[in-house]
């Protein structure tokens, strides 16, 4: 939200169009590599198959990586917590993608008239040994 000055201009904090946060990924200590996982703790509040389909694909979608790259295989029931993976292995992690998958997630839980409640997300550098041995199991 934009506050106007009594002259009218706009004041306070505003946001570049394209603004980046990134996790710093190449100043590490002693040229150390590692990714993320990345937790979601969600609840929906639906048991329509077809909405949980999309909530599953948007939320792929928005990090743009492989299959292996999730553990989404939880069961989904209406009103109970899943927790959702990421397992983030390329160079870099722009926190943009945080808000992306949340708006998309809000998008379709609102074209279908349903909630969707992010109880907590957590980012834990992990060494890439441990990344891939997750991805390629």
């Amino acid at each position: 939200m934009k506050v106007a000055s009594t002259r009218g201009d706009w004041i306070g904090l505003a946001y570049w169009k394209n603004c980046s946060y990134r996790i710093d990924h190449f100043s590490s200590p002693d040229g150390w590599q590692f990714g993320f996982e990345i937790v979601y703790r969600l609840i929906f509040f639906t048991s329509d198959t077809i909405v949980l389909e999309n909530f599953k694909t948007s939320f792929k979608k928005a990090f743009s990586l492989s299959d292996t790259h999730y553990d989404l295989d939880q069961k989904l029931q209406a009103g109970s917590s899943v927790f959702w993976r990421i397992y983030w292995d390329r160079e870099g992690f722009e926190l943009n993608l945080l808000e992306k998958c949340e708006t998309e997630l809000n998008r379709i839980a609102e074209a279908n008239d349903t909630r969707v409640v992010v109880l907590e997300m957590t980012i834990i550098p992990r060494s890439l040994e441990y990344i891939h041995g997750e991805v390629n199991i």
